[in-house]
């Protein structure tokens, strides 16, 4: 449609209503977040892949809310954004 936000990568090509465009930069952003504490943590052997790998455990929630806090100026998403991606987390 008019107006759609294109992502293309090597995978393929992507179409993004506008209207969901901030949402799905917002998701993705946090998602990169997870996958970055999820391999530090299987990297240190804090947690199996199995626990990485599911449905986050209300400790492990816990663990990443407080490793964003931690981590808040060594991250590739700015200060700020993570800071509202705390507040307005709802997964």
């Amino acid at each position: 449609m008019p107006g759609d936000v294109v992502l293309g990568r090597d995978g393929g090509v992507v179409f993004i209503p506008a209207h969901l465009a901030e949402k799905v930069v917002t998701i993705s952003e946090l998602i990169r977040l997870r996958d970055m504490f999820g391999h530090e943590r299987l990297r240190t052997g804090v947690y199996t892949s199995g626990q990485i790998d599911t449905c986050w455990s209300d400790s492990i929630e816990k663990d990443f809310s407080s490793w964003l806090e931690e981590h808040l100026n060594d991250l590739p998403v700015p200060t700020k954004q993570i800071q509202e991606i705390l507040k307005q987390r709802t997964w």
